[in-house]
């Protein structure tokens, strides 16, 4: 089919546009990425620094036998409470305390968190279950001994040493700030069976320190 003049001149003009539309447009590509080239970036900072330490949590007791503050942080190093509770009778109380405070630099707390009462026989079985215990426990910010009598008041009576359950936990300040010291009395009272005769127990009094 012939094309007619008209209509081929068309087409060339058409695709000289086409053409110079393309240079332009790569022109414009060239410039923009020269451009972009030679901008040049500016740059600051600012930098912090800091110091993060861990602090330290330890606790030390003391007893009227044991005045001076040290850890007894074991079982086998535990010091004696004092209750002088040898060759009991029914009817017969003692008392004893033990005083507690921090030399870490963060604060805490400090509670009585169990008993273990191991016995000699059943004989020591009868006198365990017989014994009552009454744990009194104040907080001060003053290191003078503490004032524990069979006549102190407050506190619960538990039947059974091995009865006593974790007592509520008392705030310890840091750096020996305050103390918290708790009085135990121990009462063989006058209807223990005959069969607590000869029984030996011997307790030892856990207190956890916590912190965080």
């Amino acid at each position: 089919m012939a094309v007619s003049r008209r209509t081929a001149r068309r087409v060339r003009h058409h695709r000289v546009r086409s053409l110079r539309v393309r240079a332009v447009l790569a022109g414009a590509l060239v410039l923009g990425v020269g451009g972009s080239a030679t901008l040049a970036a500016w740059t600051d900072q600012e930098y912090a620094s800091t110091q993060i330490t861990a602090g330290t949590f330890s606790i030390v007791s003391r007893t009227a036998d044991a005045t001076t503050f040290a850890p007894h942080d074991t079982a086998a190093s535990a010091v004696t409470l004092p209750l002088n509770a040898t060759n009991l009778y029914p009817g017969q109380t003692r008392a004893a305390w033990i005083q507690i405070t921090t030399v870490g630099t963060v604060p805490g707390t400090v509670q009585l968190t169990g008993v273990s009462a191991p016995v000699n026989d059943s004989r020591g079985t009868e006198l365990s279950n017989a014994l009552s215990v009454r744990i009194v426990a104040t907080t001060t910010t003053s290191g003078a001994v503490p004032v524990c009598t069979t006549g102190t008041t407050g506190g619960v009576v538990y039947t059974g040493i091995s009865n006593v359950p974790a007592l509520t936990a008392q705030a310890l300040l840091p750096n020996g700030t305050n103390f918290v010291n708790y009085c135990v009395i121990v009462t063989l009272p006058t209807a223990a069976a005959t069969g607590a005769q000869g029984g030996v127990v011997t307790p030892t009094w856990t207190f956890t320190g916590t912190t965080g």
